[in-house]
């Protein structure tokens, strides 16, 4: 089958657009983004091969409804590496101009884990014994029940000297 010289032109113009569309997450209409922050981060049970943690995110809704999350997916990284992951299916609201903490399960490997402690050991300053503060990033998609969805990045800092998470 012959195409005609106006499929070739229009043919990349079709695809990008469709490849830009499905790669973005969508909300509704007139609604903003919700903000999500890392609250706490506990260890529930340590296996031979895997830990599992509870990770409380604090979401803030700032529209004038209220949110309702049909599920999360999330990936947890200590500076700039992989350490945790998961998913939760829990639905959960978050009032209209208000927050939530959301506790979630998260599952770390033993060996990424031992990775990130060598590292740490090899970092803490020798001549003053200070441990330096962990970089996290946490990334994941909400699915809202009937709203779309979208994407969240939260990023800081873990301070494991005593003083507290920045």
């Amino acid at each position: 089958m012959k195409r005609s010289p106006v499929f070739f032109a229009l043919f990349p113009a079709v695809l990008s657009l469709c490849i830009q569309l499905t790669g973005c997450a969508t909300i509704g209409p007139g609604m903003e983004k919700p903000i999500v922050t890392v609250s706490d981060l506990r260890p529930a049970e340590v296996k031979a091969l895997e830990a599992i943690f509870i990770l409380e995110l604090r979401i803030m809704n700032p529209n004038n409804f209220p949110l309702d999350i049909s599920g999360l997916n999330y990936d947890l990284k200590i500076d700039d590496k992989r350490f945790a992951s998961g998913i939760n299916n829990e639905r959960q609201e978050v009032p209209a101009f208000g927050t939530a903490t959301i506790p979630v399960t998260v599952y770390a490997s033993m060996f990424e884990m031992v990775t990130s402690i060598i590292q740490i050991i090899q970092e803490v300053d020798q001549q003053n014994d200070n441990i330096k503060p962990l970089r996290y990033e946490l990334a994941g998609k909400i699915r809202l029940g009937g709203r779309g969805s979208f994407l969240f990045d939260s990023k800081g800092e873990l301070d494991l000297s005593g003083q507290g998470r920045r």
